[in-house]
């Protein structure tokens, strides 16, 4: 018995259920290591314009450690600090900064308390690119955490000349 004309059906169907799912699923976007680390650089060189040393966490969008800088001097805390306000800033796809002023508004006060690695500190910025979320850095060590944010900003020009 001849299977061919089985196998060609069988195939074409396979094939013709991939062009449609295609066209169904959205495009994801990923963060790469590379540019994870582009982005913790410039962040840092512009924290030294201002004689801050500062430690910078770059996660994915669902909050995994993509890329970690330790500074110079920088104390030992800053490591789980910088990598707590990435991941709040890419869970909650909003800036640390904004983020630490809305507990303060009614009916939001839980919010610093979803899970241990929220932390509401001014630090943290999201990642976005094409209007999708694939990351966020965070920065910790600097005595000013309006600085942290600065300099994170910056670090998030990196994406623009990408």
């Amino acid at each position: 018995m001849n299977n061919k004309p089985i196998m060609i059906l069988a195939l074409s169907s396979v094939l013709t259920v991939n062009v449609f799912a295609t066209n169904l699923l959205p495009t994801q976007y990923t963060l790469t290591t590379e540019l994870a680390e582009s982005i913790a650089k410039a962040a840092v060189t512009e924290c030294h314009k201002s004689k801050a040393n500062v430690s910078v966490s770059v996660v994915n969008d669902q909050g995994r450690l993509i890329y970690f800088y330790r500074g110079n001097s920088t104390g030992s805390n800053t490591i789980h600090t910088s990598y707590r306000k990435a991941y709040t800033s890419a869970t909650l796809k909003a800036p640390t900064s904004a983020l630490s002023e809305i507990v303060e508004t009614k009916g939001y006060s839980q919010l610093g308390k979803m899970e241990d690695d929220i932390l509401l500190l001014t630090g943290g910025l999201p990642i976005f690119y094409k209007g999708q979320l694939v990351g966020a850095v965070g920065l910790s060590g600097s005595p000013n955490p309006k600085l942290e944010e600065a300099c994170g900003i910056i670090g998030l020009k990196v994406l623009e000349q990408s």
